[in-house]
């Protein structure tokens, strides 16, 4: 007698024998017994999960002679037949090779109507029927909807999607779920003790787990590793046969993924390499590994791993979790790969690079953030100390000192104190006597930074100045012209901050209106930013404590070229360059196109 593989041999015959899918086979059972039974099924799910075996139970419950409480006899000629898929009344008919209409039209419409040439029912077993083509599930429409009562039509696919919703709305549809691992497990105990095969606890997990929820694959799998072993599958061997590294292996790569340790990585490669391990696969442990030690850590799950053991105390969760999320874009980069194991390398590499733990850094940042902003001392550990007394003594005149403040020299050991901003002097007052070419400059630079789209439509607008209390703004753009009309409420709010008193501007549209030129002495005119505002308003925004407290200290420059304390800490190089960027007539027209915001120009001859 030819030898069965095990997938076909153990088949279940009925439906107590199937793994899992109990709400399905609860309602089969009960319909069969009720005479509910409805004129076409849908079985859709992953594959190896029991569509196509439930499907031809029900056939035979259905046809059975001696059927009692809803299981077939599995002994009448009925059943004997179904099971070698000889029926005469129950057609199996495979879609991926009866696409056409024409298939369809020859098989299923013109017979439909005969009777059964000996049992109860005419059944349609239609496996994989997404792959029929559109014409061919319009042809089958009315006859699903309104078959003959002997007929009755069960469509079995893993793509539900692909079935058209009008066949669906016809028919009951069952959603098929993957197989649990340890159901899996128990059935294969089942297998391998009546085939008297030596097989290990720890083999049948990774068998079961490998499956993917595939009974048919589990049995498939097995019979595979029998015939390796000669009948004994070993732990060792199935990983070999499968491709799997140790689990050792495997730990040391995790492990140096968790501390970035890049010499271990490569080790931990090279044995890969040099035992011919397929790539893919040790990414797909790699990432199983980390997702189930993530998920032990955390208490959801009660399997220890050999990873969890080995981590450092303070080793975040969430670290394993990104990497694992990250694993799953590098196996889809890697299948497409023209060589997989250079790819999966150089990708991991790109991982220990990345770092993981990002929320401790953020909390770090916060907090670091709010001490500066409590006025609270921070030790500098990122130089040396012998250094930091001379970078204080050669920084007592820099920009982070103001003209009138002196700070006193520091020790080695000092650390830098950061003034908080509420204890920083008030704001500098305008200097008076600025002429309305000048404000409307401060003006600019006030909208330039908030409102950008604004700034660049002020730009190209010409600006009348009939009155000190009264602007014209003209613009040879209608569009352009609205947009500062809707924005002339808060343009006067800001142009009273910054020049102390009211002034309204009025927006005309004319076709004839160009900017106009700045003046000579306009252009050495301080080019303010928001900070002329009151000075409350950039302490509003979130996280501008410390930038705020940096800037309040910076001396104020003109003209972009440094203040008087600053060129003494100059080389002779820098301030003749300085000089050059006063007098070269080039390099004082980009100071001017820029506003003023030059703070230092270089001009490499």
């Amino acid at each position: 007698m030819p030898y069965e593989n095990l997938a076909t041999k153990y088949r279940p015959k009925n439906l107590d024998m199937v793994m899992g899918q109990e709400t399905i086979k609860t309602t089969l059972a009960n319909s069969v017994k009720l005479g509910r039974l409805a004129h076409a099924y849908v079985f859709y799910g992953p594959r190896g999960c029991g569509k196509t075996t439930i499907a031809r139970i029900l056939a035979k419950t259905l046809n059975c002679r001696d059927a009692k409480d809803g299981k077939p006899c599995d002994k009448c000629a009925s059943c004997l037949e179904i099971a070698e898929s000889k029926s005469l009344d129950v057609i199996e008919i495979d879609a991926a090779s009866h696409t056409d209409v024409d298939n369809v039209r020859s098989v299923i419409i013109e017979n439909v109507g005969l009777a059964p040439s000996r049992d109860k029912y005419k059944i349609y077993i239609l496996d994989e029927v997404h792959m029929l083509s559109k014409q061919s599930f319009n042809a089958l429409l009315k006859t699903i909807e309104e078959p003959p009562a002997h007929v009755v039509f069960i469509m079995a696919t893993t793509e539900q999607t692909k079935v058209p919703v009008t066949i669906l709305s016809r028919s009951q549809c069952f959603r098929f779920r993957p197989i649990p691992e340890d159901l899996i497990a128990e059935r294969l105990r089942e297998v391998v003790t009546s085939e008297k095969l030596k097989v290990s606890d720890e083999a049948l997990a990774v068998i079961a787990g490998a499956a993917g929820g595939a009974m048919r694959d589990a049995l498939t799998l097995l019979d595979r590793a029998a015939s390796f072993g000669k009948g004994l599958v070993e732990l060792e061997v199935l990983n070999e046969l499968l491709g799997h590294a140790s689990p050792d292996l495997i730990k040391d790569v995790a492990l140096a993924l968790i501390k970035r340790d890049a010499a271990a990585l490569y080790a931990g490669f090279e044995k890969i390499s040099r035992e011919g391990y397929d790539p893919i696969t040790i990414l797909r442990d790699l990432r199983n590994t980390l997702s189930e030690t993530f998920l032990n850590l955390q208490g959801f799950s009660k399997i220890p791993t050999q990873l969890s053991a080995a981590l450092d105390k303070d080793c975040s969760p969430m670290t394993l979790a990104r990497l694992s999320r990250k694993l799953n874009a590098i196996i889809d980069e890697v299948k497409f790969s023209d060589s997989p194991a250079l790819a999966s390398e150089i990708a991991l590499f790109t991982l220990v690079e990345t770092p993981q733990d990002l929320d401790s850094l953020v909390k770090r940042l916060e907090s670091l953030e709010g001490r500066l902003a409590s006025g609270a001392t921070v030790p500098d550990s990122s130089r040396p100390a012998q250094s930091f007394a001379g970078d204080q003594k050669k920084n007592e005149k820099s920009a982070l000192t103001p003209p009138s403040a002196k700070l006193p020299a520091a020790s080695p050991a000092s650390p830098r104190v950061i003034v908080p901003p509420s204890s920083q002097p008030e704001a500098r007052t305008l200097p008076a006597g600025l002429s309305s070419s000048a404000l409307w400059k401060r003006l600019l630079g006030a909208i330039s930074v908030n409102r950008p789209l604004l700034y660049n439509t002020l730009l190209s607008v010409r600006v009348v100045f009939d009155d000190e209390g009264a602007w014209k703004l003209s613009s040879s753009n209608e569009f352009e012209a609205g947009i500062i009309e809707k924005a002339r409420v808060e343009l006067e709010a800001n142009l009273e901050r910054v020049a102390g008193r009211k002034i309204l501007l009025t927006v005309d549209h004319s076709a004839a209106a160009t900017p106009a030129a700045v003046r000579e002495e306009d252009a050495e005119q301080i080019f303010e930013a928001p900070e002329v505002l009151e000075a409350g308003d950039a302490e509003d925004v979130p996280g501008t404590a410390f930038l705020s407290a940096l800037e309040s200290n910076l001396p104020e420059q003109k003209g972009g070229l440094p203040v008087q304390g600053q060129t003494e800490n100059m080389k002779g190089g820098e301030a003749a360059d300085t000089n050059v960027a006063e007098n070269d007539p080039e390099l004082k027209h980009l100071n001017k196109v820029f506003h003023g915001r030059i703070t230092r120009i270089q001009k490499i001859k």
